[in-house]
C-alpha cells in the first residue's frame, strides 16, 4: 500500500467522495488503517437511534400488523454499552425524534419506544456521542404531560435526563423541539457551560402556544438570559420570542442570522438600546400573523448592518389599512438599512380596497435609494399596475439586481399593464439579471422585432428563471425568435397551473433556442429557498430550519 493512503486526513478527504454506504462498510473492513476514517464517514450521520441499536445483540425487530419496530429482550449488557460507546464516537450529526408510539404497534403502549429508557441510562455520559457536533432533539407534542398526573413522569424524566447527557463542549449547532410543558424542567443556564462553542441554535416550534399551555414567562426569561452567554453564537431561529429574547440577542456580537417568530402581541417595548447592538447581523428573517408587532420590532432598534430582509406576513389580521402600512414598513426599512441588498416580502391581506395606481411602486419607491439592491421580491394579493414606462423608471435604480420577482397571490386572472417592452427594458438596466418573476403580454413583439432598447440590442445572457404566472402569449415564431435572442441561455419557465396559457408557454419554449423547461406551482418559498440555499441569506427550504438541518429527515433504518 502507498505511503500516502497511511495518512489519515487523505484517507478521509477520499472516503469523504464515497456516496455508497456498502463501499464504505468494504473499506473499513479492509485494514485498521481504513478503519476509522471509514467508520467515521459511514455513522457521521445518523437521523435515527435505530440503526446503531441493531447491532446489540438483545436487539429484535418485531413485525406486527401495525408495522414493525425495533425491540431489546433484555437489559443492556456491558458488551452492548461498548458496542454503543464505539459506534456512537464515529457520529458526528444526530436527530433524534420521540413520538408517542407511532407507528402505533398491536400490544405496545410505551408512550415512547422501549429501548429509550434503557439508552437514558448509561454506566458514564462518555458512552454516548462523545463527539457530537450537531445535535436536533424533537418531541412530539403528543407527549405533552400537562394535564395527565403522573402518567409520563418517568418518560419526561428518561426525555430530559438524555436531553442533558448528549449537551457536551464539542456541539457547535443545536436544536430542541419539546412541548410546553418540558421546558420549566429543563436546567437551562447549564447549557452555555455545557455547549460552550454552540454557534446554532434553533428554539421552540411551529405554533407552540398551541400546546395544552403556553411557554411560562419566567421560562422565556431564563433563556433570553442563556442567549448573552453565548459567546460564539451566529445564527438564531426562535419560536420564543419577547422582548428579553430580542434584548439578550441585540448584545451578541457575532450574530449574523436572526429568524424570530413574533406573536401577535409582542407587548409593549422596551427603551431602545444603547451602545452597539446587532453589531454583525446580516440577515434579519420575520415570521409574523401581526404587522403590529413587525412595525414595533422595525422601530424598536436600528438595523444598520442587516443587508438580507425576508418578512412572512400571510394574513395580516390586526390591520386596517394593509396598503398604508406594508408602504410605511417599505419607508421604514429604507431609513433603518442603509446597507439593504436583499428583500423579500410577502404579504396577503384580506382586503378588498381597490389596488393604488402604479402598484407596486408605492412600496418600492423608498427602496430606489439603494442601488446596491441585488435581490427584490415581492407577493401580495394586489395586481401589478405598471405600465412599461413607469416600470422602466423604477428598475433603473437597481443596476446590480440578479433576482426581481412580483408574485399575484390568489388572482387567477389578473389584469396584465406590461408588454415585452417593458421586460426588455428591465434586462437592459439590468444585466447581470438571472431570475425574475412578472405578468406580462407576450402576445405580440414590439414594432421592431429585434429585442432593441435605445437602438442597442438587448441580449441578456445571465438570465436562467422566468417566471410567467398567467402571462397571456400565442404561438407565435416572432415572438420565440424575440424570446431566444434577447434570453438565449434561459433554463426554466415558470407558469401557474390551471391560470391559463400552460400550453402555449410549452410550445414557446419548444421553439426557444436552449428549449428551456416548464416548471409548474414555483411557490415563492420554494424559489426563495432555491436561490438562497447555501448562502447567508439562506434559511434552507427542506424544513425551513437552516442549512445544519438539511439532513433531519428519517432514514429507512428496516
Amino acid at each position: 500500500m502507498h505511503l500516502c493512503l497511511c495518512v489519515d486526513e487523505i484517507l478521509r478527504q477520499v472516503f469523504r467522495c464515497i456516496e455508497s454506504r456498502s463501499t464504505l462498510c468494504v473499506l473499513a473492513r479492509t485494514c485498521r488503517t481504513f478503519y476509522n476514517p471509514a467508520a467515521d464517514q459511514i455513522w457521521e450521520t445518523l437521523t435515527a437511534v435505530e440503526p446503531m441499536l441493531q447491532h446489540l445483540s438483545s436487539a429484535r425487530l418485531v413485525k406486527k400488523k401495525a408495522g414493525s419496530y425495533l425491540a431489546l429482550l433484555h437489559p443492556l449488557s456491558d458488551d452492548d454499552w461498548n458496542t454503543i460507546r464505539r459506534l456512537s464516537s464515529h457520529v458526528r450529526r444526530l436527530h433524534i425524534t420521540l413520538e408517542r408510539n407511532v407507528p402505533s404497534h398491536d400490544a405496545v403502549n410505551d408512550a415512547v419506544p422501549q429501548w429509550f429508557c434503557l439508552l437514558a441510562s448509561p454506566p458514564d455520559s462518555n458512552f454516548l456521542f462523545p463527539n457530537l457536533r450537531a445535535l436536533s432533539f424533537d418531541v412530539d407534542r403528543y407527549l405533552d404531560v400537562s394535564g395527565t398526573g403522573d402518567m409520563y413522569t418517568g418518560t419526561t424524566q428518561a426525555i430530559i435526563r438524555l436531553f442533558h447527557l448528549l449537551l457536551r463542549p464539542p456541539l457547535s449547532a443545536l436544536r430542541f423541539e419539546m412541548p410546553s410543558s418540558f421546558y420549566p424542567h429543563l436546567d437551562i443556564s447549564s447549557i452555555p457551560v455545557l455547549c460552550p462553542n454552540i454557534h446554532t441554535l434553533s428554539l421552540g416550534r411551529q405554533n407552540f402556544y398551541c400546546d395544552a399551555v403556553p411557554i411560562p414567562d419566567e421560562v422565556m426569561y431564563r433563556f433570553s438570559r442563556v442567549m448573552s452567554q453565548l459567546c460564539h453564537l451566529q445564527t438564531v431561529r426562535t419560536y420564543m420570542t419577547s422582548w428579553d429574547m430580542l434584548s439578550s440577542l441585540a448584545e451578541v456580537k457575532g450574530l449574523r442570522q436572526l429568524w424570530a417568530f413574533l406573536p401577535h402581541r409582542l407587548g409593549p417595548g422596551p427603551k431602545r438600546p444603547r451602545g452597539n447592538i446587532f453589531p454583525q447581523l446580516r440577515t434579519l428573517d420575520i415570521s409574523t400573523g401581526s404587522l403590529t408587532s413587525c412595525m414595533e420590532l422595525l422601530r424598536w432598534t436600528s438595523f444598520k448592518e442587516v443587508a438580507g430582509i425576508y418578512i412572512d406576513c400571510p394574513v395580516p389580521t390586526d390591520d386596517r389599512d394593509s396598503l398604508k402600512t406594508l408602504v410605511d414598513m417599505s419607508s421604514l426599512i429604507s431609513s433603518q438599512c442603509k446597507k439593504l441588498e436583499s428583500l423579500w416580502v410577502f404579504f396577503s391581506p384580506f382586503d378588498d380596497r381597490e389596488t393604488p395606481a402604479a402598484w407596486p411602486r408605492p412600496m418600492l419607491e423608498p427602496c430606489r435609494a439603494f442601488h446596491q439592491l441585488r435581490v427584490v421580491a415581492l407577493q401580495t394579493s394586489y395586481s401589478l399596475m405598471l405600465a412599461d414606462n413607469e416600470f422602466e423608471d423604477m428598475v433603473k435604480a437597481w443596476p446590480l439586481l440578479e433576482v426581481f420577482h412580483l408574485f399575484h397571490d390568489g388572482i387567477m386572472s389578473p389584469p396584465v399593464h406590461l408588454t415585452l417592452r417593458g421586460v426588455t427594458a428591465l434586462l437592459y438596466h439590468c444585466p447581470k439579471l438571472r431570475d425574475f418573476t412578472l405578468m406580462f403580454d407576450a402576445s405580440r413583439v414590439p414594432e421592431r422585432y429585434a429585442p432593441l432598447f435605445r437602438g442597442t440590442l438587448v441580449r441578456n445572457t445571465s438570465v436562467r428563471y422566468m417566471g410567467v404566472y398567467a402571462s397571456p402569449v400565442l404561438e407565435s415564431a416572432e415572438v420565440a425568435t424575440y424570446l431566444s435572442i434577447l434570453m438565449p441561455y434561459l433554463a426554466v419557465v415558470g407558469v401557474e397551473s390551471g391560470a391559463g396559457y400552460g400550453s402555449e408557454w410549452f410550445w414557446m419554449c419548444t421553439r426557444h433556442q436552449g428549449r428551456p423547461a416548464i416548471k409548474l406551482d414555483m411557490s415563492p418559498t420554494k424559489i426563495y429557498s432555491l436561490l438562497t440555499s447555501g448562502t447567508e441569506y439562506g434559511s434552507d427550504g427542506q424544513a425551513d430550519y437552516g442549512k445544519e438541518w438539511s439532513w433531519t429527515s428519517r432514514r429507512d433504518w428496516r
